[in-house]
Protein backbone atom coordinates (compact mmCIF):
# COMPACT_ATOMS: atom_id res chain seq x y z
CA UNK A 1 0.00 0.00 0.00
CA UNK A 2 1.30 3.26 -1.34
CA UNK A 3 2.29 5.49 1.86
CA UNK A 4 0.65 8.86 1.31
CA UNK A 5 2.26 12.02 0.57
CA UNK A 6 3.22 14.36 3.43
CA UNK A 7 2.06 17.93 2.85
CA UNK A 8 5.72 18.72 2.10
CA UNK A 9 6.40 16.80 -0.40
CA UNK A 10 2.99 17.00 -1.99
CA UNK A 11 3.59 20.99 -2.35
CA UNK A 12 7.14 19.81 -3.99
CA UNK A 13 5.69 17.26 -6.43
CA UNK A 14 3.28 20.25 -7.99
CA UNK A 15 5.85 22.67 -7.65
CA UNK A 16 6.96 21.96 -11.70
CA UNK A 17 5.12 21.08 -15.16
CA UNK A 18 7.25 18.78 -16.91
CA UNK A 19 5.67 19.14 -20.55
CA UNK A 20 6.65 16.35 -23.17
CA UNK A 21 8.12 17.23 -26.65
CA UNK A 22 6.87 13.71 -28.04
CA UNK A 23 4.31 11.22 -26.83
CA UNK A 24 7.42 8.81 -26.07
CA UNK A 25 8.90 11.64 -24.08
CA UNK A 26 5.78 11.31 -22.21
CA UNK A 27 6.40 7.80 -22.09
CA UNK A 28 9.83 8.06 -20.56
CA UNK A 29 8.19 11.17 -18.17
CA UNK A 30 5.94 8.50 -16.66
CA UNK A 31 8.58 6.25 -15.88
CA UNK A 32 10.79 8.62 -14.47
CA UNK A 33 14.12 7.02 -14.20
CA UNK A 34 15.99 10.05 -15.08
CA UNK A 35 15.99 13.62 -15.58
CA UNK A 36 19.34 15.90 -16.59
CA UNK A 37 19.42 19.78 -16.00
CA UNK A 38 22.00 21.20 -17.86
CA UNK A 39 23.23 24.94 -16.12
CA UNK A 40 24.70 26.75 -18.40
CA UNK A 41 27.24 29.57 -17.31
CA UNK A 42 26.01 33.27 -17.98
CA UNK A 43 22.46 32.13 -18.15
CA UNK A 44 20.33 34.60 -14.98
CA UNK A 45 17.39 32.35 -15.04
CA UNK A 46 19.77 29.73 -12.96
CA UNK A 47 19.60 32.05 -9.97
CA UNK A 48 20.35 29.64 -6.61
CA UNK A 49 16.59 29.54 -5.26
CA UNK A 50 15.29 29.03 -8.67
CA UNK A 51 17.84 26.27 -8.50
CA UNK A 52 16.72 25.07 -5.52
CA UNK A 53 13.79 24.91 -6.38
CA UNK A 54 14.00 23.07 -9.33
CA UNK A 55 16.56 20.58 -8.03
CA UNK A 56 13.77 19.37 -5.02
CA UNK A 57 11.27 18.90 -7.64
CA UNK A 58 13.18 16.91 -9.88
CA UNK A 59 14.44 14.46 -6.72
CA UNK A 60 11.07 14.66 -5.77
CA UNK A 61 9.64 13.37 -9.52
CA UNK A 62 12.60 11.27 -10.78
CA UNK A 63 14.68 8.33 -9.63
CA UNK A 64 17.74 9.89 -10.41
CA UNK A 65 18.97 13.34 -11.23
CA UNK A 66 22.23 14.16 -13.14
CA UNK A 67 23.31 18.08 -13.20
CA UNK A 68 25.83 19.32 -16.19
CA UNK A 69 27.62 22.49 -16.83
CA UNK A 70 28.95 22.49 -20.34
CA UNK A 71 32.22 24.12 -19.83
CA UNK A 72 33.94 22.46 -22.56
CA UNK A 73 33.78 25.02 -25.68
CA UNK A 74 32.38 27.57 -23.41
CA UNK A 75 35.82 29.64 -23.98
CA UNK A 76 34.64 29.65 -28.15
CA UNK A 77 31.19 30.62 -27.52
CA UNK A 78 32.40 33.76 -26.19
CA UNK A 79 35.22 34.13 -29.00
CA UNK A 80 32.45 34.01 -30.94
CA UNK A 81 30.87 37.01 -29.02
CA UNK A 82 33.85 38.75 -30.15
CA UNK A 83 36.23 38.79 -26.97
CA UNK A 84 40.01 38.55 -27.92
CA UNK A 85 40.97 34.65 -27.26
CA UNK A 86 42.77 35.46 -23.88
CA UNK A 87 39.63 37.52 -22.53
CA UNK A 88 37.05 35.13 -23.92
CA UNK A 89 39.54 32.09 -21.77
CA UNK A 90 39.56 34.04 -18.65
CA UNK A 91 35.49 35.34 -18.63
CA UNK A 92 34.81 31.25 -19.08
CA UNK A 93 37.17 30.23 -16.34
CA UNK A 94 34.94 32.85 -14.37
CA UNK A 95 31.77 31.86 -15.50
CA UNK A 96 32.55 28.27 -14.78
CA UNK A 97 33.25 28.97 -11.41
CA UNK A 98 30.07 30.96 -11.15
CA UNK A 99 28.26 28.57 -11.95
CA UNK A 100 29.77 25.51 -9.61
CA UNK A 101 29.64 27.82 -6.89
CA UNK A 102 25.54 28.11 -7.49
CA UNK A 103 24.74 24.51 -8.32
CA UNK A 104 26.59 23.59 -4.93
CA UNK A 105 24.65 26.48 -2.74
CA UNK A 106 21.61 25.56 -5.06
CA UNK A 107 22.31 21.96 -3.30
CA UNK A 108 23.12 23.03 0.20
CA UNK A 109 19.99 25.17 0.18
CA UNK A 110 17.61 22.19 -1.26
CA UNK A 111 18.02 19.63 1.66
CA UNK A 112 18.66 17.05 -1.04
CA UNK A 113 21.21 14.58 0.76
CA UNK A 114 24.76 14.55 -0.43
CA UNK A 115 25.20 11.11 -1.32
CA UNK A 116 22.10 12.50 -4.53
CA UNK A 117 24.29 15.57 -5.48
CA UNK A 118 25.15 14.69 -9.04
CA UNK A 119 26.84 17.61 -10.91
CA UNK A 120 29.27 16.85 -13.71
CA UNK A 121 31.33 19.17 -15.99
CA UNK A 122 31.07 18.30 -19.68
CA UNK A 123 34.40 18.21 -20.26
CA UNK A 124 35.07 15.23 -17.40
CA UNK A 125 32.00 13.40 -19.08
CA UNK A 126 33.30 13.64 -22.49
CA UNK A 127 36.37 10.93 -21.93
CA UNK A 128 33.30 8.62 -21.65
CA UNK A 129 33.52 6.48 -24.71
CA UNK A 130 29.75 6.71 -25.43
CA UNK A 131 30.56 10.41 -25.46
CA UNK A 132 32.87 10.46 -27.66
CA UNK A 133 31.02 8.42 -30.24
CA UNK A 134 28.09 10.44 -30.07
CA UNK A 135 30.16 13.93 -30.39
CA UNK A 136 31.92 11.89 -33.54
CA UNK A 137 28.56 11.52 -34.59
CA UNK A 138 27.13 14.82 -34.62
CA UNK A 139 30.44 15.78 -37.01
CA UNK A 140 29.60 13.50 -39.29
CA UNK A 141 25.97 14.79 -39.68
CA UNK A 142 27.10 18.53 -39.95
CA UNK A 143 29.55 17.52 -42.48
CA UNK A 144 27.30 15.46 -44.32
CA UNK A 145 23.91 16.31 -43.93
CA UNK A 146 22.80 19.40 -45.68
CA UNK A 147 19.70 19.82 -43.03
CA UNK A 148 21.46 18.91 -40.22
CA UNK A 149 24.04 21.63 -40.93
CA UNK A 150 21.18 24.73 -42.16
CA UNK A 151 19.45 24.09 -38.45
CA UNK A 152 22.57 24.21 -36.46
CA UNK A 153 24.14 26.92 -37.89
CA UNK A 154 20.89 28.61 -37.81
CA UNK A 155 20.20 28.01 -34.33
CA UNK A 156 23.73 29.07 -33.41
CA UNK A 157 23.36 32.56 -35.34
CA UNK A 158 20.54 33.32 -33.39
CA UNK A 159 22.35 32.70 -30.04
CA UNK A 160 26.18 34.53 -31.57
CA UNK A 161 23.61 37.67 -32.93
CA UNK A 162 21.74 38.06 -29.42
CA UNK A 163 24.99 38.30 -27.48
CA UNK A 164 26.27 41.01 -29.58
CA UNK A 165 26.38 43.52 -26.45
CA UNK A 166 29.03 41.44 -25.47
CA UNK A 167 31.44 41.82 -28.63
CA UNK A 168 35.20 43.90 -28.47
CA UNK A 169 37.70 44.37 -31.05
CA UNK A 170 41.12 45.32 -30.39
CA UNK A 171 43.55 46.58 -33.16
CA UNK A 172 45.73 43.41 -32.27
CA UNK A 173 43.09 40.61 -33.01
CA UNK A 174 42.89 38.77 -35.84
CA UNK A 175 39.75 39.24 -37.70
CA UNK A 176 36.99 36.37 -36.67
CA UNK A 177 35.64 35.11 -40.25
CA UNK A 178 33.30 32.83 -38.59
CA UNK A 179 31.81 33.55 -35.01
CA UNK A 180 28.95 30.99 -36.00
CA UNK A 181 31.22 28.20 -36.35
CA UNK A 182 33.35 29.18 -33.50
CA UNK A 183 29.89 29.10 -31.24
CA UNK A 184 28.46 25.78 -33.47
CA UNK A 185 31.40 24.03 -30.87
CA UNK A 186 29.26 24.53 -28.30
CA UNK A 187 26.44 22.83 -29.31
CA UNK A 188 28.03 19.92 -30.81
CA UNK A 189 29.32 19.42 -27.18
CA UNK A 190 25.64 19.53 -25.89
CA UNK A 191 23.98 17.54 -28.30
CA UNK A 192 25.31 13.91 -27.48
CA UNK A 193 23.45 13.95 -23.98
CA UNK A 194 19.75 15.63 -25.97
CA UNK A 195 20.63 12.12 -28.32
CA UNK A 196 21.80 9.27 -25.70
CA UNK A 197 22.14 10.19 -22.05
CA UNK A 198 21.83 6.86 -21.33
CA UNK A 199 24.73 5.38 -23.05
CA UNK A 200 26.68 8.12 -20.93
CA UNK A 201 25.74 7.86 -17.51
CA UNK A 202 24.22 4.18 -17.46
CA UNK A 203 20.85 5.14 -16.77
CA UNK A 204 17.64 3.18 -18.39
CA UNK A 205 16.09 6.16 -20.22
CA UNK A 206 16.54 9.76 -19.54
CA UNK A 207 15.16 13.01 -20.17
CA UNK A 208 17.00 16.30 -20.90
CA UNK A 209 14.84 19.20 -19.71
CA UNK A 210 15.10 22.76 -19.99
CA UNK A 211 13.09 26.15 -18.78
CA UNK A 212 12.55 27.41 -22.40
CA UNK A 213 11.91 25.85 -25.74
CA UNK A 214 14.74 23.98 -27.27
CA UNK A 215 15.14 25.01 -31.01
CA UNK A 216 16.55 22.19 -32.44
CA UNK A 217 14.16 19.60 -30.66
CA UNK A 218 12.40 18.59 -34.19
CA UNK A 219 15.50 17.46 -35.31
CA UNK A 220 16.53 15.09 -32.76
CA UNK A 221 13.14 13.92 -31.34
CA UNK A 222 10.38 14.11 -34.83
CA UNK A 223 12.02 14.03 -37.77
CA UNK A 224 14.53 10.57 -39.04
CA UNK A 225 17.34 12.34 -39.92
CA UNK A 226 21.46 11.38 -38.88
CA UNK A 227 20.89 12.81 -35.21
CA UNK A 228 17.42 11.02 -34.20
CA UNK A 229 17.35 10.60 -30.53
CA UNK A 230 17.12 6.87 -29.57
CA UNK A 231 13.81 5.68 -27.76
CA UNK A 232 15.49 5.70 -24.47
CA UNK A 233 16.14 9.68 -24.79
CA UNK A 234 13.65 12.45 -24.82
CA UNK A 235 13.37 15.91 -24.24
CA UNK A 236 10.88 18.20 -21.31
CA UNK A 237 9.95 21.92 -20.62
CA UNK A 238 10.35 22.45 -17.47
CA UNK A 239 7.45 25.30 -16.40
CA UNK A 240 7.42 26.54 -12.57
CA UNK A 241 3.71 26.27 -11.31
CA UNK A 242 4.07 29.21 -8.82
CA UNK A 243 5.58 32.33 -9.18
CA UNK A 244 5.78 33.32 -5.60
CA UNK A 245 8.90 32.51 -4.78
CA UNK A 246 10.65 33.91 -7.80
Amino acid sequence: MTTPLTPTVATIAKSYTALPHTPNCRRLLSGADHLLIGVSPGNSYYRIPTLARMLRWAHATFQRVDVIVPDRSLAANYRAQGYPEQVARKKARTEISSVRRRVRRAFESSGIPEAEQRTHQLSELAQCPAYRALHQRVRDALATDEHTRRVCREVTARAVTGSQDGRQSTQDETPQADPTGLALEYLIDELPFFIDTPSILGVPTSLASYHAPVPFADLLYTENGPLRATADQGLVLLSENSAEHR
